[in-house]
């Protein structure tokens, strides 16, 4: 008889990251034990993607960024993610875990990496992350597909947070499937569309919403995920958009009425979920044809102009490393690999809204 040879034993230093993960979930369970659970769905790259959450009260704040990715309930999820907060679950962290965010909130420089990764209890098979300020609590079993996110208060997420949830978490995840969270805009066709590449402020935001009152569709005005396999696709994240200020809530006077958040603009951006009010916009993804970096020139005409691979490669990956905390060489890998596939121009935005779509759109059809 064939003996199956037993598993390989795991090292001290990865059992004990397979406890603190372990840990972290039996607060979830507690959680989920004392309010029940509701479950949602979403096909996010290609996948099925389970948020688990214990009782609603992260539900608002989390799920309408994600909205136009709902998906029908399956049993077998590619992703499940476990969310909740102690305050409105009325749940406390297992001790060892709470006195460890304890020590964190305290003496965080001794403890997080300069990642914000958590000091031996993140490695090969168990990822995790403390964000510092909002306290958030992102832990993933890379093994397992299982994930779990914890805030001390759902009343206390920040703003940005809402407006593109549960980054870390999904960047792990997906970088793992050869897919890659980027800090880019992305607007065109079902045939194929471009991407916009920049640091904040550089014009992404406002050329995407652009195009919301064109025939041109959207995908994202901040963050995106990219596959290179077989051809260069941009996959949509969030249907959130975000205004910076007065002045760009003039220059869309139609959006301003979607905006989500206007009793707190003296310290947040404009942000709106664009599913809630123009759904047959927001689509899903489409390939990539070009990518575009945007330069505010404050001239009324908007212009194209050719620009070579290695300036659209330096619009696009500082803001995408520093932005997405555990993006590396893999991460500028495919982004080089893009900026090489496909036509890159500089976007000269013009002071006339309405001419930058159609710039965009002209330029697709000669692609």
């Amino acid at each position: 008889m064939q003996l199956t040879p037993a598993p390989p034993a795991l090292r001290l230093e990865e059992q004990e990251q397979l406890v603190y993960f372990q840990m972290v979930h039996a607060g979830f369970e507690r959680a989920a034990q004392a309010v029940g659970i509701v479950k949602f769905f979403y096909l996010i790259g290609g996948y099925t993607i389970c948020l688990q959450f214990a009782g609603d009260g992260l539900v608002p704040y989390l799920t309408p960024a994600l909205a136009h990715l709902v998906t029908s309930p399956v049993a077998d999820p590619d992703l499940t993610i476990c969310i909740w907060d102690s305050a409105s679950t009325s749940t406390q962290l297992p001790l060892l875990i709470g006195s460890l965010i304890e020590l964190l909130e305290i003496n965080w420089t001794s403890h997080l990496g300069p990642r914000k990764e958590v000091k031996g209890y993140d490695g090969d098979r168990i990822r995790s992350n403390f964000h510092i300020g909002p306290n958030i609590l992102s832990v993933l079993d890379r093994k397992q597909n299982l994930a779990c996110y914890w805030i001390k208060d759902a009343e206390n997420i920040p703003y940005w947070e809402k407006g593109s949830p549960l980054q870390m978490i999904l960047n792990w995840w997906t970088t793992d499937r050869h897919k890659q969270y980027v800090h880019a805009g992305a607007v065109g066709t079902l045939d194929g569309g471009v991407l916009l590449a920049g640091k904040g402020g550089s014009g992404k935001s406002s050329t995407a919403l652009a195009c919301i009152d064109s025939p041109l569709v959207y995908a994202s005005d901040d963050y995106c995920l990219l596959s290179m396999e077989p051809t260069p696709y941009v996959y949509s994240l969030y249907n959130t958009a975000k205004l910076k200020g007065q002045e760009d809530l003039e220059r869309f006077p139609r959006l301003a009425p979607w905006v989500n958040n206007r009793d707190r603009l003296d310290s947040e951006k404009a942000m709106l979920f664009l599913n809630h009010h123009c759904p047959e916009k927001v689509v899903t993804g489409f390939p990539i044809k070009a990518v575009l970096v945007p330069q505010v020139t404050g001239k009324s005409d908007t212009h194209l102009r050719p620009t070579t691979a290695a300036m659209a490669l330096k619009a696009l990956a500082p803001s995408t490393m520093f932005q997405l905390a555990g993006s590396g060489k893999t991460a500028f890998q495919m982004m080089s690999s893009l900026v090489k596939q496909v036509p890159c121009y500089a976007l000269e935005l013009g002071t006339d809204v309405a001419q930058i779509p159609a710039v965009i759109a002209n330029l697709l059809t000669s692609l």
